[in-house]
């Protein structure tokens, strides 16, 4: 079972990709007002998401560090398993 934290990391990867995804569509499709209006609902969704994970769970990049001292190393580094970022 996913831990809150993995879920709202898998639906900001999820979004990642249809930005991704819509981007190249509107490379070929500059005019398609529905697919830009899409677009930009997406990458609202995107921040807001990447906010709340920020908030709750500490930076995802370097440059998320909000604090007054550096939380970057306090997570896992992504090749960590939980397990082995315990010991």
């Amino acid at each position: 079972m996913k831990t809150e934290q993995a879920k709202l990391l898998s639906k900001l990867m999820d979004v990642d990709f249809v930005i991704h995804e819509l981007v190249l569509f509107l490379d070929s499709h500059p005019e398609d007002r529905r697919a830009l209006e899409f677009y930009k609902k997406a990458v609202a969704e995107q921040k807001e998401i990447y906010d709340q994970y920020v908030t709750r769970y500490g930076p995802i990049v370097a440059e998320d560090v909000r604090q007054d001292r550096w939380s970057w190393v306090d997570s896992p580094w992504p090749w960590q398993n939980e397990k082995e970022a315990r010991n």
